[in-house]
Parts: structure tokens; C-alpha cells; sequence
């Protein structure tokens, strides 16, 4: 998947404050749609190249495409959240209502686990073109997730082990913590952004894999 290709690049002190400037500000809210933004830019060009990163042009469209990814997480979380929120009311009421609250907020997790499982490839789909529908296509990116299943499996799952060792760098004391963890937090979503987008364009998801289809169907 050209991973470490990638990753020799973007160490390299010319591009490498590209990506810690956007891992800085990963946990202050409102400024974080920025970094969010920033991955969407750098999918696109993951799309037409192997390596590389965008530059910060535009920043007023980066900040956009980070409130158009928060919106498209937060849709996908939503069944979790409602499920946790749900669960843990029940839990105030009755010992009964406190038992089945108890159910839903284990159940909450599972479906935080597969809501969560589809989101790379929705992000995916989403930056290409920058289309908000395209990343609600819910039956289509599953089949898409079909087609390339083990890899992306296998992404998904060292994905969360590798950004849960990042975030506990955060208990590092003082701001170093705090720094350190957005920092590493960020670039591991970045190899995961190029990991992921290149495994979407080797699926029909991708624009180009239609246009081909299309073609060798005139034939």
C-alpha cells in the first residue's frame, strides 16, 4: 500500500510541519476542523498519486471540508450515541429499566464498533468529489468494503490499536502530553487516510473504476 514510502516522506523536514501544524490543534475545538479538513484535502491527492502532501492553500475550504467530515462522523455515531444515551437514562430509573440500560450500553459499543468500521471508506467516497451523498451510501460502501474486506479489516483494527497508544501519550505530564499525543494522533490518521484511500481506488467506489467499468461495457 506504499505505506512506508509515505511515511519516509512526510518525516522529511521539508513536508513535515505540513502535518504537525494540523496535529497541534487536533484537540482544541472549532480550530480541529482544520486538521479534519486537511485529511480530506490530502485523500484527494492520495487519489491521483502514491505519495505526497497537499499544501495549506485555500484555508477557508479546508476549514469547510472539516465541518463536512464532523457532520458525516456524527452521522454515523449516531445509533451509538443514541443507544448510549438511551442505556444510561435507564440506569437512573429502576433496578429493572437499570438491568436492559446496562444491555444498551454494551450494545452501544458493538454498534459504535460497526457504525465506526464503515467510516474510512465513507471518507473516502466523500473526498474524491467532495460530494456530502456520496458518503451515505451505506449498502454501496459495505459492498465496496466487501471487495477489498481482509486488508481493510486488517487496517481497521491497527488503526485503533495504534491511536489508542497515541492518545495515552497524552497522560505525559504538562503541555508535552497534551502536544505529543494531537501530534502522533494526527499522523497516525494520516497513514491511515493514505493506507485507506488507496485501498478505495482499488474498488468499484472509485470514480475511476466506474468510468472504466462503463467504457469496457460499450465494447
Amino acid at each position: 500500500m506504499e505505506i512506508i514510502p509515505f511515511i519516509k516522506f512526510t518525516l522529511n523536514t521539508q513536508y513535515i510541519m505540513r502535518w504537525i501544524s494540523s496535529g497541534i490543534i487536533l484537540y482544541i475545538p472549532v480550530l480541529n476542523f482544520f486538521s479534519l479538513g486537511y485529511l480530506a484535502k490530502a485523500s484527494k491527492l492520495f487519489m491521483i498519486s502514491s505519495v505526497g502532501l497537499p499544501t495549506w492553500e485555500n484555508k477557508s475550504e479546508i476549514w469547510m471540508e472539516g465541518v463536512k467530515l464532523l457532520f458525516i462522523f456524527i452521522l454515523y455515531e449516531a445509533i451509538p450515541f443514541f443507544l448510549f444515551s438511551f442505556g444510561f437514562f435507564l440506569t437512573t430509573l429502576t433496578s429493572i429499566t437499570a438491568f436492559f440500560g446496562q444491555i444498551l450500553i454494551k450494545l452501544s459499543y458493538l454498534a459504535l464498533f460497526l457504525c465506526s468500521f464503515l467510516i474510512p471508506f465513507a471518507f473516502a467516497a466523500f473526498s474524491e468529489k467532495g460530494d456530502f451523498k456520496k458518503a451515505l451510501e451505506f449498502d454501496r460502501i459495505l459492498n465496496g468494503i466487501k471487495e477489498v474486506l481482509i486488508p481493510y479489516a486488517g487496517g481497521y483494527i491497527s488503526t485503533l490499536i495504534i491511536l489508542y497508544i497515541c492518545k495515552a501519550t497524552i497522560r505525559i505530564p504538562y503541555l508535552i502530553g497534551f502536544i505529543l499525543s494531537s501530534s502522533l494522533t494526527y499522523y497516525a490518521l494520516l497513514i491511515a487516510t493514505c493506507y485507506f484511500t488507496r485501498l478505495y481506488i482499488k474498488t468499484t467506489l472509485s470514480e475511476d473504476k466506474i468510468i472504466e467499468r462503463d467504457i469496457q461495457g460499450s465494447e
